[in-house]
């Protein structure tokens, strides 16, 4: 199974590093949430314990995200005239068994992405993933653990 999931992130990362934005929405369940933490300086005890998860940096559903990914056509998503190039790399996957046929998944990445001449800017972080396999593949909730102090422009998707 980890093979497969494995699999299945190195194509998801495929598809955004293509650009393949609507390909990469097939993949989102119905019942999407995509969200991110905000990540203030706390003891590790209070930031494993989830104090941070109460002010996201974002927390958008499919319906957002299709927005998002509808924008980007108009010619008005100026932060991506030119278009960002990225690169993602997926690692350290690791599944366990979650509720009913949903699956979690954990996996490390990281983003490098260039959008103007000395604009280059590498991203890292984990993320926390429920994954339902039947009929086909589908993501229902992704919680992105950014491990910078601070960010710039987020409008790529993790």
């Amino acid at each position: 199974m980890i093979a497969e999931v494995a699999d299945l992130l190195y194509h998801e990362a495929e598809l955004l590093d293509a650009g393949r934005f609507d390909d990469w929405l097939a993949l989102l369940a119905l019942d999407l949430r995509y969200w991110a933490p905000s990540r203030a300086d706390l003891a590790r005890a209070a930031e494993q314990a989830g104090e941070a998860d109460r002010l996201p940096l974002f927390d958008e559903d499919r319906d957002s995200l299709t927005l998002r990914v509808r924008r980007l056509d108009t010619g008005l998503a100026w932060s991506e005239i030119p278009a960002t190039r990225t690169r993602r790399l997926i690692g350290n996957v690791r599944c366990e068994a979650g509720i009913g046929e949903r699956l979690r998944v954990r996996s490390n990445f990281l983003v490098w992405r260039s959008r103007s001449p000395g604009g280059e800017s590498i991203l890292a972080g984990a993320r926390h993933d429920v994954w339902s396999p039947a009929p086909q593949w589908q993501l229902h909730e992704r919680k992105i653990v950014i491990d910078h102090r601070t960010v710039e422009n987020l409008s790529l998707l993790l």
